[in-house]
């Protein structure tokens, strides 16, 4: 896992960031929170763009590892484990 500057809300702020194959595309992500539910872990990223975020959206992957060096991430594959995970995120984010 490396440690990257980015630009966000015309400040740099420090992420974790990683690469990851998504539709067959490799992107590299920013980590912009991470949370436990149901006893599994998962991150919350922004696709990293240049030397910035991406305003696509934020998207949610499990966190099977980290080891402090490397993270290990998978899609969250299951449509209701999905729903539940961003309706536990949302409800977090509203506390």
């Amino acid at each position: 896992m490396a440690n990257e500057e980015i630009l966000k809300d015309d400040e740099m702020v420090e992420y974790d960031t990683f690469t990851y194959e998504l539709n067959g595309k490799t992107m590299e992500w920013a980590i912009t929170d991470e949370f436990e539910f149901e006893g599994k872990k998962y991150i919350v990223c922004a696709e990293v763009v240049g030397d910035a975020l991406s305003e696509e959206g934020l998207y949610l992957f499990e966190s099977l590892s980290d080891d402090g060096a490397e993270i290990t991430v998978s899609n969250i594959n299951s449509e209701e484990e999905y729903d539940r995970v961003v309706d536990a995120y949302c409800a977090m984010s509203e506390e």
